[in-house]
């Protein structure tokens, strides 16, 4: 017999005596091309908490007017205001950023036929960080004094400047908990965790801005903000060698 011919029949036995013991009823035969085929995939979630040390505004300015020209200029007028008074409480040019700039037409779909352009609005949309949480109240209370009825907060986001750290642990604690959610699988299935075949971080998220209202007069009482703490959050895959 040739040597390729014996090398055939020795792996028709093989493969007999596999499936043999496979259907024995009381035993469970995983195969693979190699060891590494063998494993167990976990998802883990991990966090890691701190008080911020920044925040993200989101403000608008927001005018309708009967004409385009008249819209623009009242929204231009509004938007320098909201900008200098920011700039007055210490932001930095850096620190703003104009994110959106848009003229829209109103209609009036009321009356029969196809509807009727009324006025215009245009919107101005601004990013503003503010570094100095202890001027945040007074931040936001200015601004949207100098820009009166047209001035907008859509949105206030407390997070870092540097998150490196905070993602760092939250990585580190993301692994653990993948490692002992595998390990109660793998309990469970007579079998022992190996050594990490793969690790893939499927997210990675910073803190969830805040919706706040619109509008509060220099009058009011100041516009109270709590820092308190942001949570950085991780979640990766991990793949886990089995011993049997």
């Amino acid at each position: 017999m040739t040597r390729s011919r014996r090398s055939a029949a020795l792996i028709a036995v093989a493969a007999l005596v596999l499936f043999a013991a496979a259907c024995s009823g009381d035993t469970t035969i995983l195969s693979g091309e190699s060891p590494t085929d063998l494993g167990i995939t976990v998802t883990g979630t991990g966090e890691a908490a701190a008080p911020p040390d920044m925040a993200t505004l989101d403000l608008g300015i927001e005018v309708a007017a009967s004409s385009v020209a008249d819209a623009r200029e009242r929204a231009a007028q509004a938007a320098a205001r909201l900008i200098a008074s920011v700039k007055a409480n210490g932001v930095a040019d850096r620190d703003i950023q104009t994110r959106a700039i848009a003229v829209q037409p109103q209609y009036d779909y009321s009356r029969s036929g196809p509807p009727v352009i009324t006025g215009y609005t245009v919107q101005n949309d601004l990013t503003v960080r503010v570094r100095d949480l202890d001027r945040l109240g007074r931040v936001i209370d200015d601004a949207l004094a100098a820009a009166g009825d047209a001035a907008r907060l859509n949105s206030l986001q407390l997070g870092f400047s540097k998150q490196d750290d905070l993602l760092e642990t939250a990585r580190k604690n993301a692994v653990t908990d993948a490692r002992r959610r595998a390990e109660t699988f793998a309990a469970a299935a007579g079998v022992r965790v190996g050594d990490v075949l793969a690790i893939t971080e499927t997210a990675a998220g910073g803190p969830v801005p805040l919706g706040l209202p619109a509008g509060r007069s220099a009058a009011d009482t100041a516009t109270p903000v709590e820092v308190g703490e942001s949570t950085v959050t991780v979640t990766v895959s991990v793949r886990f060698a089995i011993e049997q």
